[in-house]
């Protein structure tokens, strides 16, 4: 019986296809399976080599057995060394926590401690001033500037002179016409020629002169404004040309030599207090510098509103301190000779008490201490610890009463011992072998 030809066309297409799809998987079966092969092949070449090595001596049967086998381990493989790598890396972690926590650690020491009493104070000079016009004129000349160092009786500024001069040559003209006057008088008064009183008035208009001559040659010198004391001109306040009137401030001047700072202590704490001792001057700016000091005088009175005693510091070396600069000073009033300290960064302050890690073993244990006097880097202790125990200073924050710890600065020692006791098997071995 014969097929209808309408029939027979879409089953063809329909085998088409189907063989088409067929195709298709295979062709990616086979592109899948090349791919992993080549994976295989570069992460295993060691395994590679054996394998071959195992082929040349088996049959070709037992070859292509462990060829594939060979493959299926290397796809195995990969997925178990994942996993192997993965436990490495949890047993790595285990291994760092078991090492503990990184700390840095410093041990207790005895040592001299002393307490400061410590007041913040303004630089002041030993001598300070303001220089003021002491007749009127017209400033022609200035000498010196802002920072100038000078000397005493130095010629500062000149104002202009013309008037007080022909002024002085006037008064010294009519003294000299009066002087000349009297001494006649007095010859004449000799002889019986003239009156007493005559006489009287005559030395009363040359004194009179005379003293307005000596005015007019003060009045004149006031033109040329000359240093009172040494030091150094701080402030100027005119410029050449400009009229000035009696009184006008002109310059400031003070001594730098030796600068001063005013202190106020408590009078319990002045009691401690006396001249000559050394004293710390640290500057307030960013530089923090240190200068050495003494007290200079501690005031006999108490200031009865705030309980304090005046004590005035002097600085005699060379520094870069201006007038009115915010310092610091320090005075000793007190010292705990050998005294057990460690390093301030060691203390931790928790609930109003003072806290400390104690190195034991391979751990540390929460110890409660008291503490002394202190200074800007150690800390005396008077109970808690002893001479030689060890205290965490850094890496304090990860740690409690117990936790394992692991000391920096211990291995950055061990590293640098054997870097050099490499260095030293290096230099033996290429002595021997010379």
């Amino acid at each position: 019986m014969s097929t209808p030809q309408g029939t027979t066309e879409p089953t063809r297409k329909r085998r088409v296809l189907r063989a088409l799809g067929g195709l298709l998987v295979l062709v990616v079966i086979v592109a899948g399976v090349a791919l992993v092969q080549q994976r295989g092949q570069t992460s295993g070449a060691s395994a590679e080599a054996s394998s071959d090595t195992t082929q040349v001596a088996l049959s070709d049967s037992a070859t292509v057995d462990s060829t594939v086998a060979t493959q299926s381990g290397k796809k195995g493989g990969g997925f178990f060394s994942f996993l192997k790598r993965d436990s490495k890396g949890e047993e790595n972690e285990e291994e760092k926590k078991d090492e503990g926590v990184p700390v840095e650690m410093a041990a207790s020491q005895l040592r001299d401690v002393p307490l400061y009493f410590t007041g913040t104070a303004t630089v002041e000079a030993l001598q300070e001033t303001s220089i003021l016009a002491r007749i009127a004129g017209t400033i022609e000349t200035i000498l010196v500037e802002e920072g100038d160092h000078i000397e005493a009786g130095q010629l500062l500024l000149q104002i202009d002179d013309l008037e007080e001069k022909a002024r002085l040559m006037e008064l010294r003209v009519r003294a000299s016409s009066l002087e000349n006057d009297f001494d006649r008088t007095k010859s004449l008064l000799k002889n019986g020629l003239t009156s007493a009183r005559e006489y009287e008035d005559k030395k009363l208009l040359m004194e009179e002169a005379q003293a307005k001559f000596r005015v007019g040659e003060i009045r004149l010198a006031y033109t040329q404004v000359r240093a009172p004391f040494s030091g150094r001109v701080t402030l100027r306040h005119v410029d050449v040309g400009e009229y000035v009137q009696l009184n006008k401030e002109l310059f400031g001047l003070a001594d730098f030599d030796p600068l001063l700072v005013r202190v106020y202590l408590p009078e319990k704490e002045a009691d401690r207090v006396s001249v000559g001792q050394s004293v710390t001057v640290i500057a307030d700016s960013g530089t923090k510098r240190h200068y050495k000091a003494r007290v200079r005088m501690v005031s006999p009175i108490v200031d009865t509103r705030s309980g304090t005693v005046k004590v005035t510091v002097e600085i005699r070396e060379k520094t870069a301190l201006r007038l009115g600069a915010f310092v610091r000073v320090q005075i000793t009033t007190d010292v705990h000779t050998d005294a057990l300290v460690i390093p301030n960064l060691a203390l931790v302050e928790e609930g109003g008490e003072t806290y400390v890690y104690r190195a034991q073993a391979d751990s540390v244990v929460k110890v409660r201490v008291q503490i002394g006097y202190a200074d800007e880097s150690m800390t005396e202790i008077l109970v808690g610890l002893k001479n030689g125990d060890r205290v965490v200073t850094v890496g304090q924050g990860g740690l409690k009463h117990g936790s394992r710890v692991r000391d920096l600065g211990a291995t950055a020692i061990a590293s640098d011992s054997t870097r050099v006791d490499s260095g030293n098997d290096t230099k033996k071995l290429r002595g021997d072998s010379t």
